[in-house]
């Protein structure tokens, strides 16, 4: 299925109507401000089911990490200080990205 698109501006007045849509005929809609600032219009439902699908292939993934670390496939992370961690896990010791 193709997306719409349209600008925040286009969105603002026809903000019922794609939310009907959105609601009763499951259409999404891409809502762009600006050429980097997106959005996407869909309903709770489609929303929940969504998060329900990430949260499932996350805990999928977590359990394959369980059991290649019970197989010994995981590898050790060693490091030279916790700055050295910081940087590996692309934080500061604040918690901000780098």
């Amino acid at each position: 299925m193709e997306i719409e698109q349209i600008g925040i501006v286009e969105a603002r007045k026809r903000l019922g109507t794609l939310v009907s849509r959105a609601v009763h005929a499951h259409v999404p809609v891409k809502i762009s401000r600006s050429a980097d600032e997106h959005a996407v219009l869909i309903s709770e439902d489609d929303y929940t089911d969504f998060r329900r699908l990430r949260e499932q292939e996350e805990i999928a993934q977590f359990k394959e990490e369980i059991a290649k670390a019970e197989r010994g496939e995981t590898p050790a992370l060693a490091f030279t200080d916790a700055d050295d961690m910081y940087r590996h896990f692309g934080v500061t010791r604040d918690g901000d990205e780098l």
